[in-house]
């Protein structure tokens, strides 16, 4: 039908538009945040690429109900500001049509969502936490890592190192400071130059530091020392791998279904819940998009952010009360979806009465 396929047109072209625009912010700040690590020396540069695409690739499930909501927000709104959802009322378009309409093409979404939901989130999840193991066992502290005047920060905290120059041709640096963390000490050397030799990659890590000051600072009571030294070894051992362990996002659905656990039992249901709150966020825009015409697309702007606002963090807040074993398996965080689904239908319900009479 030639208007199915016109409203369609009009939901689809802004979904598109504020789907790229989401993607390119979410991936210019995703990337921001990656690069920063890896100047920090936490993450190699190799894998910048790899973490971005995971992370929006996990981030498309909340990303494409978003741009669903907001585009059937905003293409309706268009229709109602130019009154031709009134000439489509007067002949005879009723309300009914339109909303099956939309629930046809937010099913589309939906079953996107479910897909990214299900199965992507899944193994996006265990990828990334590979990665990050990877990257965490690689993040020793050699000094071809460093660069002048920036701090370098060892795998969880273990240690720092800053320097005023390097020379990487002689594996050497000169103005170093260097943050050691024991099991109950603080080290800090201050020195005038420092050599690394060449080691092996299993290998324990040695750094010789020429004139400077060792301070070592007692986390565990008041035994503080200082001393200055001419020439001081320290040798650090080869940092162990980085063990993920248990993690319920990179459990496969079907795994999560058998589990009694709390954590899992709110990730399966989060996971079942948002193909579900796509339609009810794309339902919900119809009421919302209403207004008056000549008043404007973006009339119902903030309401319908503010809108969109509540029910996320409801779902955020219901999920949280699963996790924390406030709530069990029923209710779970199906209740937000649930308030939302009456109160959605009773204002279909009137808007459908009002259209008849």
């Amino acid at each position: 039908m030639i208007i199915t396929r016109y409203i369609t047109r009009e939901l689809g072209r802004p979904f598109l538009i504020i789907t790229g625009v989401f993607v390119v912010i979410f991936t210019s700040y995703t990337a921001a945040a990656i690069l920063s690590e890896v100047a920090a020396g936490l993450l190699p540069a190799m894998i910048v690429a790899q973490m971005v695409v995971i992370k929006l690739m996990i981030a498309l499930e909340v990303l494409l109900p978003v741009s669903l909501y907001f585009g059937v927000v905003f293409g309706l709104g268009r229709l109602h500001s130019d009154a031709e959802i009134i000439a489509l009322s007067a002949c005879g378009f009723s309300e009914t049509r339109l909303v099956a309409i939309v629930l046809r093409f937010a099913l589309v979404v939906a079953v996107m969502v479910a897909c990214l939901s299900l199965v992507v989130r899944p193994w996006a999840h265990q990828q990334r936490y590979l990665l990050l193991a990877a990257a965490q066992a690689e993040a020793k502290l050699d000094i071809e890592a460093l660069a002048e005047k920036q701090f370098f920060i060892g795998p969880g905290s273990d240690y720092t190192i800053f320097a005023d120059a390097v020379d990487l041709s002689t594996r050497t640096a000169e103005g170093v400071i260097v943050q050691v963390r024991q099991a109950e000490a603080m080290l800090v050397i201050v020195a005038k130059t420092l050599f690394q030799p060449p080691h092996e990659e299993a290998g324990p890590l040695v750094f010789l530091f020429g004139e400077g000051s060792l301070y070592r600072l007692d986390t565990q009571g008041s035994r503080d020392a200082v001393g200055k030294f001419r020439d001081l070894r320290l040798t650090l051992a080869a940092p162990e791998p980085h063990l993920v362990g248990y993690k319920s996002k990179e459990q496969t659905t079907l795994a999560l279904s058998g589990s009694s656990e709390r954590k899992d039992l709110a990730e399966f249901q989060w996971r079942l819940s948002t193909p579900v709150s796509t339609l009810l966020l794309a339902l919900l825009a119809v009421p919302v998009s209403r207004s008056r015409p000549r008043q404007g697309r973006f009339a119902k702007t903030l309401v319908a952010v503010l809108t969109f606002a509540a029910l996320y963090n409801l779902m955020t807040f219901a999920k949280n009360l699963v996790q924390e074993g406030f709530v069990g398996a029923v209710p779970g965080l199906w209740w937000p979806l649930v308030l939302v689904g009456l109160w959605l239908g009773v204002m279909l319900w009137r808007s459908a009465r009002l259209g008849r009479t």
